[in-house]
């Protein structure tokens, strides 16, 4: 039973990732990128770094790095000087950003939605499992 439940969990993180990233290629962005991007309008009134996303998000530094170059060369953001530190680059966002906002934010719900529903139907499932255990 456990070993199913484990299979069917791996299942749903694939199939959540999948429909993640064709909800995100709708915007040209990546899985990543949609989420970092996602964060940082959210916490737009806030000073954020690089190391503030690897700190908070749980990506790793290198993965930071590339996601901030890529969505800085698609035009959502800038990195600006910090005067008390040359090596921070504040991260500030583009009117693109904000002009992909609803559209970000939309296809994030539609996922946790997904999500929801397949998690339902997961423990649905393994309910019906228990109680058939339980019969025998």
């Amino acid at each position: 039973m456990q070993r199913n439940l484990m299979w069917t969990l791996k299942q749903l993180h694939l199939s959540l990732e999948q429909y993640g990233k064709a909800q995100m290629k709708e915007l040209d962005l990546s899985l990543t990128q949609g989420i970092v991007l996602h964060y940082l309008l959210a916490h737009e009134d806030q000073a954020i770094y690089a190391v503030d996303l690897h700190a908070t998000l749980g990506i790793s530094k290198s993965s930071v790095s590339s996601t901030l170059k890529s969505l800085k060369q698609k035009g959502y953001l800038r990195m600006a000087e910090n005067p008390k530190d040359d090596r921070k680059k504040r991260i500030v966002l583009t009117d693109k950003a904000h002009h992909a906002e609803r559209a970000i934010e939309a296809s994030l719900a539609r996922q946790q939605e997904r999500h929801r529903q397949d998690m339902e139907r997961a423990r649905e499932k393994y309910q019906r499992a228990i109680e058939k255990q339980k019969t025998k």
